[in-house]
């Protein structure tokens, strides 16, 4: 083998690694966000609902759902939760 494969095989085994580390920060972010969007309630700003309120109105419940899951990382459950509860009050 010469060293230019060899030079290769290590360099994707590197990266390999050093993907395998970021994907788990990611999960390890991830899980933090939702943490801590469960010890700091996000439910009780009016400005927030009001948001929210004007986001359903515009492109609907089941949209506003989606953009909340990925916005603030909520669960499908809290999200919806969230959606209709600012939605009654209104």
């Amino acid at each position: 083998m010469d060293w230019i494969t060899i030079m290769l095989i290590v360099s994707l085994l590197l990266n390999a690694f050093f993907l395998n580390i970021i994907a788990r920060q990611a999960k390890d972010m991830n899980a933090l966000k939702r943490k801590q969007l469960h010890t700091e309630s996000i439910v009780q700003d009016d400005e927030f609902h009001a948001s929210i309120k004007e986001k359903i109105d515009t492109i609907g419940m089941i949209p506003t759902v989606k953009f909340l899951r990925e916005t603030y990382g909520l669960s499908l459950l809290e999200a919806k939760q969230l959606v209709d509860r600012v939605n009654e009050k209104e």
